[in-house]
C-alpha cells in the first residue's frame, strides 16, 4: 500500500485574480513534494478575519487527523503581532495571531472548556504530520527566514513552516509555547433566548451562533429577526413557499435565516451581529 500523502489546505482573502496563491503554492511544493494541496477558499473578504476564522473551523471539522491548515487573513503584516502553530482537533493550524483561531477555539473544544485551554497546555511533542493525540497545542512560531517580505508572510513564513509541518517536522523544533492567543468578540450562544448573525454566505444565507443544542433545549415557538417574525423553526428550504423567509438548522449545526431561493441577506436587510431572538 502506498503512504498517504500529507494534506494541506489554504484559506485566504487573496482572491485569485493575482499570483499570491500560487506562490504560497509553490514555498509549500518545495517543503513538502508530495502534498495534496486544497483550497478551501481565496474569497474571504479583505481583511474580514472574523469570516475567515469560520471558514477555517469548517475546514479543520471537514478533514482527517493529520491534515495541516494554512490560513492567511493579515490585515496586521510586517507588526509585530505573532504568528500561531495550533495542534487541534488532531490537525495543525498556521495563521497569524489576530483572532482567526478564535471560532475553531469556540466550536471544536467548546465554551465550557475554553478557559482550562487557555490556561494549561499539552506539552509540546513531536509531531507526525499534524498529529497531536487529540490535545490542544497553542504555540508561536518563533522562526524566521534570513529574507522576508514585510507585506507577505504567507509566502515567506507561514508556508515554509506549513509546509515542514506536513512532512512531519516536529514543531518543537521551531515553536514555543503560548497561552494568550488573540480571540474575537464572538461565542457560541450557550444561554438566554438571543444570538447573533456571525457569517452571510454566498446565497445570502446568515448563520448564527444559536447551537442546535440551545434550539432544542428552548423549544421556541418563533424566531425573530430585526424585530420581523419568521415563524417556527423549519427542517429544510422547501418547508416555506419560494422567496419566504424561514428559519431552520444549517449543516454547520448552527441556526440559519434563509430565503427560499433566494438572499435572506438581500431581502431582510441582514448584517453581521443583528440580533436573532427565540420567542
Amino acid at each position: 500500500m502506498s503512504p498517504v500523502r500529507p494534506i494541506i489546505t489554504l484559506t485566504s482573502d487573496f482572491g485569485q485574480e493575482d499570483y499570491y496563491v500560487a506562490a504560497m503554492k509553490g514555498v509549500l511544493l518545495q517543503h513538502c513534494p508530495d502534498a495534496q494541496l486544497v483550497d478551501v477558499s481565496h474569497h474571504v473578504p479583505p481583511q474580514d478575519v472574523l469570516a475567515g476564522s469560520i471558514m477555517l473551523e469548517r475546514a479543520i471539522s471537514s478533514f482527517p487527523p493529520g491534515t495541516t491548515h494554512l490560513a492567511v487573513v493579515d490585515p496586521g503584516v510586517g507588526t509585530s503581532r505573532r504568528i500561531l502553530v495550533v495542534a487541534i482537533h488532531d490537525q495543525m493550524v498556521v495563521c497569524p495571531d489576530n483572532g482567526l483561531i478564535t471560532w475553531p477555539l469556540r466550536r471544536l473544544q467548546g465554551p465550557a472548556q475554553l478557559p482550562r485551554l487557555l490556561g494549561q497546555f499539552a506539552p509540546l511533542k513531536p509531531s507526525v504530520r499534524g498529529r497531536s493525540d487529540g490535545k490542544v497545542i497553542l504555540s508561536e512560531l518563533i522562526w524566521r527566514p534570513p529574507l522576508v517580505s514585510k507585506v507577505f508572510h504567507g509566502r515567506d513564513i507561514m508556508a515554509p513552516a506549513a509546509g515542514r509541518i506536513a512532512r512531519g517536522e516536529p514543531i518543537s523544533t521551531f515553536t514555543q509555547p503560548i497561552h494568550d492567543p488573540v480571540l474575537l468578540n464572538v461565542a457560541l450562544a450557550g444561554h438566554g433566548r438571543s444570538g447573533e448573525i456571525i457569517h452571510i454566505d454566498h446565497f445570502g444565507n446568515a448563520t448564527s451562533n444559536i447551537p442546535q443544542e440551545l434550539l432544542e433545549r428552548e423549544q421556541p415557538g418563533q424566531i425573530v429577526i430585526k424585530g420581523q417574525s419568521i415563524g417556527p423553526l423549519r427542517q429544510k428550504y422547501a418547508d416555506v413557499a419560494p422567496g419566504e423567509p424561514l428559519a431552520l438548522i444549517g449543516s454547520s449545526g448552527l441556526l440559519e435565516i434563509a430565503v427560499r431561493d433566494g438572499s435572506a441577506a438581500g431581502v431582510l436587510g441582514l448584517r453581521i451581529h443583528d440580533t436573532i431572538e427565540l420567542h
